[in-house]
């Protein structure tokens, strides 16, 4: 009877160097790069942040899924009322944002999905300098939407705002309260 054979699972002295210049060398990388920091924005700049998430209305009037597709459907895909059990795509939104009447930011975003039938989710920052401005912001859905005959949706704020160096101010849509300013 021969006894077994079992590797050494020590590693060989060349191997534990290696990893020790290499754990070193990154090391020694990491403290270069921690003293030159990487600044996103002037010190003394301000940020405009604007944020949401928007249901938008879909292109043109889908149909309504009849009560045996919804049921085919697996429990946890089953539209809780009616009106969710439309399908097709959605309209994209349009988002402007404008200080003092000049625009700083006019962007159309797509709906999410797949087939482009989600919520449409946004963020952006906006490098202000610090002062008393009229901050303006629209989020409309895409002219020429329209569900049966209600006109586009569409948010709009005008409110005087201070902004100080180095703060942010954020801009959120609550589709029941409309933007809110903080």
């Amino acid at each position: 009877m021969t006894a077994p054979v079992v590797e050494d699972r020590r590693p060989r002295l060349g191997r534990l160097v290696g990893f020790a210049l290499l754990l070193s060398a990154v090391s020694w990388g990491l403290g270069a790069f921690a003293a030159y920091p990487w600044a996103a924005s002037e010190p003394d700049a301000a940020v405009i942040r604007v944020a949401f998430k928007h249901v938008a209305a879909f292109e043109h009037e889908g149909p309504v899924r009849s009560k045996e597709e919804i049921e085919k459907l697996p429990r946890h895909m089953r539209p809780t009322s009616p009106e969710r059990s439309r399908t097709g795509r959605r309209v994209d939104t349009v988002l402007r944002v404008e200080l003092d009447g000049r625009p700083l930011l006019a962007k159309r975003y797509s709906p999410g999905g797949l087939r482009g039938d989600g919520p449409t989710f946004a963020y952006e920052e906006l490098a202000v300098r610090p002062g008393r401005y009229v901050l303006g912001v629209t989020l409309a859905d895409e002219a020429g939407a329209r569900v049966g005959d209600a006109p586009p949706q569409r948010w709009q704020l005008i409110q005087e705002v201070e902004i100080a160096r180095e703060q942010a101010l954020l801009v959120e849509l609550s589709e029941q309260a409309g933007f809110i300013v903080r």
